[in-house]
C-alpha cells in the first residue's frame, strides 16, 4: 500500500486561496486509465494539469486531468480522468477556467491495486466570488418587497413555459423511445467515461444526487416557494424533448397548489392543461391526479 500527500511540496501562490477540496479525479481506475494512475501514484515529483475538453460529446464544460511525473529520461505525461461534472460547470459558469489551478493532494495505491488521487482547485483570491457568491437569504427571510419581486419573476418564466408546452407538438410515444434510448446511452457512455453516477451523469438536478435526509429536508425548505418550483419544472419539462425523460409530477403539482393558494386561478389552469397536453399520461397516481385538478379547474385538455 502506498498512500502520500503532497501539499508541503506544492504550497499556495501569493494572491491564490483554495476554491474546491479534496476532490477525487473521475475515472481515474477505469480500463485504460489505472495503469496510468498507479504509475503516477508511484512516481516522484508528481504534477497535475487540466485541459478543458469543449468538443466532449456528454459535456461541453468537461475538463480533463493529465498526471505528469519525472521519468527516466523526460518528465511522463499520462491523461488520468476528468474533473467532477458539477465543480467543472461552477468553473465554467464563472469564466475562471484559465484562470485556476489544481493542486495534487493525495495519492493512495492499495496492495488490491485500487487508485485513487484527491486534489484541491485553487485560484485567485479576487475570482473567488465569482465561483461563490455571496448567498440570497431563503425565501422566508426576504422582506415582502424581495418577495413579490422574486414570484413576479417566477409568474413570468412560468408564462414562457406555458407558451412553450402549449406551441409544441405531442410526442409520438415512437418519438419518446426514440430520444430515450439515445439518452440512456449518452449517460452510459459518460458514466464509463467519467466514472459518475447515473444521476450525475444524467445531468439532473444536483439535490436528487444527495443522502436521503438532506433530499427530504431540501424537499420540505422549497415546497412553497414557487420560483424553486418553477425553474425545477421548466428544466425537466424543456429536457423531455431532448432526452424523452419525462418529468417528475411532484413538481407540478406543487405549482398548482401554490398558485390556487395564492388565487391565481387562470394561470393555473393554462399551466395544467399545458402539462397535462404532453404528461396525462404518466404511469403513477400524482400524474392523475393533476389530471383530476386539471379537469377541476376547467382546463382544457388537448393533444
Amino acid at each position: 500500500m502506498e498512500k502520500q500527500y503532497h501539499l508541503n511540496s506544492s504550497p499556495i501562490p501569493a494572491g491564490f486561496r483554495i476554491f474546491f477540496d479534496r476532490i477525487p479525479i473521475m475515472g481515474v481506475a477505469l480500463e485504460g486509465r489505472k495503469a496510468s494512475a498507479a504509475a503516477f501514484c508511484k512516481a516522484t515529483g508528481q504534477t497535475l494539469t487540466l485541459a478543458p475538453e469543449p468538443t466532449n460529446k456528454h459535456d461541453r464544460n468537461a475538463i480533463k486531468i493529465f498526471g505528469e511525473w519525472k521519468g527516466w529520461f523526460r518528465r511522463k505525461r499520462e491523461f488520468l480522468g476528468y474533473i467532477p461534472a458539477e465543480t467543472a460547470a461552477a468553473l465554467a459558469q464563472a469564466g475562471v477556467v484559465k484562470h485556476v489551478r489544481p493542486r495534487l493532494l493525495k495519492t493512495y495505491l492499495g496492495s488490491d491495486g485500487f487508485v485513487e488521487i484527491e486534489f484541491q482547485i485553487i485560484g485567485p483570491k479576487e475570482m473567488y466570488e465569482s465561483v461563490f457568491p455571496k448567498k440570497q437569504p431563503p425565501a422566508e427571510n426576504l422582506t415582502a418587497e424581495e418577495t413579490v419581486a422574486r414570484d413576479n419573476v417566477a409568474v413570468e418564466r412560468l408564462r414562457s413555459l406555458v407558451e412553450f408546452l402549449a406551441a409544441t407538438p405531442k410526442m409520438t410515444s415512437d418519438q419518446i423511445e426514440k430520444l430515450s434510448k439515445k439518452h440512456l446511452r449518452e449517460i452510459t457512455s459518460r458514466m464509463l467515461e467519467t466514472g459518475e453516477s447515473h444521476g450525475e451523469a444524467s445531468g439532473g438536478p444536483t439535490f436528487l444526487n444527495e443522502p436521503e435526509d438532506q433530499f427530504r429536508n431540501h424537499l420540505n425548505s422549497i415546497d412553497n416557494d414557487l420560483a424553486a418550483q418553477v425553474e425545477i419544472v421548466d428544466d425537466s419539462c424543456r429536457k423531455y424533448f431532448e432526452t424523452g425523460e419525462v418529468p417528475a409530477p411532484y413538481y407540478a403539482w406543487r405549482i398548482a397548489i401554490i398558485l390556487g393558494k395564492s388565487k391565481k386561478a387562470n394561470l393555473e389552469r393554462e399551466f395544467l392543461a399545458a402539462w397535462c397536453k404532453h404528461f396525462s399520461d404518466g404511469v403513477g397516481a400524482r400524474y392523475e391526479a393533476l389530471v383530476k385538478r386539471a379537469i377541476k379547474k376547467g382546463a382544457i385538455i388537448s393533444d
